[in-house]
């Protein structure tokens, strides 16, 4: 019942970050990056810590684990954020999603280079196809470049910064409960932010005022990007580990793309859907030896 559990946990924690891009972009066309990631981390900080504490929920943290906590924060949300927010303004929401979704390829190299886990066939096969399938996602019928170079980096940025996240996850997963470590996570990247956004966009901000078309976005972005999937996404983490959730990120392109094209009328190219298909399958390939 507990696995059955943490794979619904999973599965909603996907839907979640599948649709945050559209949420993303939507609240990129009234406000700037660095406001969206500070009122989204704002409205977490607040429900997640008063929530937490009010059902019991929120661990004493030991003095020893407050520097991975800090850590934590900064791989994710800070520099994740950064990367991802920024790079949406220069990419559709389905390539940022394509891109996002290699983050399970270069976990097994991470546990290689850290734990001395054996590199299989099926994982450098399955990157190699990968990010074969990446390229014809940002390439058109000229095989030129169908994307913008910038916020493809960003795009990379944010997943190294993702799998830094997960290592440091890993590692707390098993000492504090979910709401715990979410409820620090948004609150310390909140206090990242803060400073930032007030040196750069307030005064655009202020000029923009309270707009709903903004607002709505960010606070579903608030709610389901980043309490309830991190929450979740954390809960698998602990009960059924990193490689077994993390292979579930595999849908997050599939997902964004019928949601943009549903939502946002997006269509793509007939060579970008081939690079969606080509880079699920090479992520499914490269799990089959950490399945069996």
């Amino acid at each position: 019942m507990k696995n059955v559990s943490a794979y619904l946990a999973v599965v909603i924690s996907m839907l979640c970050w599948a649709i945050s891009f559209i949420w993303s972009k939507g609240a990129l066309e009234v406000y700037g990056p660095l406001t969206i990631l500070s009122l989204r981390l704002a409205l977490a900080s607040v429900v997640l810590m008063s929530f937490s504490k009010l059902i019991g929920k929120l661990n004493k943290i030991q003095k020893g684990d407050y520097k991975y906590l800090i850590l934590l924060s900064f791989f994710e949300p800070f520099i994740y954020f950064i990367g991802e927010t920024y790079g949406l303004q220069r990419v559709s929401p389905t390539i940022a999603a394509v891109i996002i979704a290699t983050i399970p390829l270069f976990l097994p190299y991470v546990a290689w280079y850290f734990f001395k886990e054996r590199i299989t066939k099926f994982k450098v096969f399955g990157t190699i196809l990968s990010f074969i399938g990446v390229l014809l996602v940002v390439i058109n019928n000229h095989m030129e470049l169908n994307a913008d170079i910038y916020g493809v980096l960003l795009l990379l940025l944010a997943v190294f910064a993702a799998i830094g996240y997960t290592a440091v996850l890993n590692k707390l997963s098993h000492k504090y409960n979910s709401f715990t470590i979410v409820s620090w996570q948004s609150t310390l990247g909140l206090i990242g932010f803060i400073p930032l956004m007030l040196m750069i966009e307030l005064p655009e901000t202020m000029e923009t005022g309270m707009v709903w078309q903004g607002l709505r976005p960010i606070m579903l972005l608030g709610i389901f990007g980043s309490i309830l999937a991190f929450v979740f996404f954390t809960h698998s983490i602990k009960v059924l580990g990193v490689t077994r959730s993390g292979v579930f990120t595999n849908a997050i392109p599939v997902l964004t793309s019928l949601f943009s094209f549903i939502l946002l009328g997006e269509r793509l190219l007939n060579i970008n859907y081939l690079g969606i298909f080509i880079v699920v399958v090479g992520l499914f390939l490269s799990q089959i030896r950490q399945q069996a």
